[in-house]
């Protein structure tokens, strides 16, 4: 969804656990935001932890970043978080399944490959040894050798980093780097040319995409986000109503932004309003009612 010039830029992967410790977040954060400054854009998973915080920090700098979800697209697209970085072209959300499908390991694991691929470098935060996302793209990735792949060094010797290291990954410089550098698949492991956390922003080179990524059907174009809410209403309330709060434990929206979008669907005839109590639903959802007499 949005820009898909963004799919053509490269940029850094940045992948890690679910549940990396508040560290790593810190670090994370910092990382994305130093992609930023440095005119590159972040490519990740887009699940909680590691992937939405690289993503979010390279968004609070004003700068891109590439979410390739394995679920729930339509429900992250139109997220408080994510919404305003769509709408200003630094973020595209993609996905190769169907943009409702809910959550499954299987998906989780196939769509690794495409954060790699689009990736120039990719770097691991924290990886759970012989399990997880994380863990089976990174080993993946160097099996088959898609792109650089860069280890945030951790001091326990039996982690999932640790060994990733053992099994070929490259250690992340410790200082902070020009992180182009880490591209470079003959790049070694200690980078000689710290910068200072924060770098002056550089302008990101820009040439016109000779192809385009094809990801399934889930990029939309022409994106309408009253439109991907009613097709959620649709969704949620097609086999019984809903009231607003139900709606809004599922929407992840705000509830004037519901309120207002309700009342656009009522007065277009697309959502009916039940009472006692409040309650709503997807108009078509609606039994009709036949009269016996409608022959004669």
């Amino acid at each position: 969804m949005a820009e898909r010039r963004l799919l053509d830029r490269g940029g850094i992967a940045v992948v890690g656990s679910r549940h990396a410790s508040p560290e790593d977040l810190a670090f994370t954060t910092r990382l994305g935001a130093e992609a930023a400054v440095q005119g590159l854009s972040v490519i990740s998973g887009g699940a909680r932890g590691v992937d939405e915080t690289a993503m979010l920090g390279a968004l609070g700098r004003e700068g891109t970043a590439v979410g390739i979800l394995a679920d729930s697209l339509l429900r992250a697209a139109t997220s408080a978080r994510f919404r305003p970085s769509l709408l200003n072209g630094n973020l595209a959300l993609i996905s190769p399944f169907n943009p409702e499908a809910g959550f499954e390991v299987g998906n989780a694991m196939a769509r690794n490959k495409y954060i790699f691929c689009l990736a120039d470098a990719a770097i691991v935060i924290a990886a759970d040894r012989e399990q997880g996302g994380t863990w089976h793209g990174a080993v993946e990735n160097l099996k088959h050798g898609w792109t650089p792949l860069w280890i945030k060094p951790h001091p326990d010797p039996t982690s999932g980093n640790a060994e990733l290291i053992r099994r070929g990954g490259r250690e992340l410089p410790a200082e902070s780097c020009d992180l182009a550098m880490l591209f470079n698949r003959e790049a070694p492991s200690v980078v000689d040319r710290p910068l200072p956390l924060v770098a002056e922003p550089a302008a990101p080179p820009f040439k016109p995409p000779e192809t385009t990524i094809s990801v399934a059907d889930a990029i939309l174009d022409n994106l309408d986000f009253y439109q991907l809410f009613l097709r959620r209403l649709r969704t949620l309330t097609a086999k019984s109503p809903a009231t607003d709060q139900e709606l809004l434990t599922h929407l992840d929206i705000g509830k004037p932004q519901l309120r207002d979008w309700l009342k656009r669907a009522m007065d277009e005839g697309q959502a009916t309003k039940l009472g006692k109590p409040a309650r709503y639903q997807w108009r078509s959802a609606q039994p009709e009612q036949h009269s016996f007499f409608a022959n004669e």
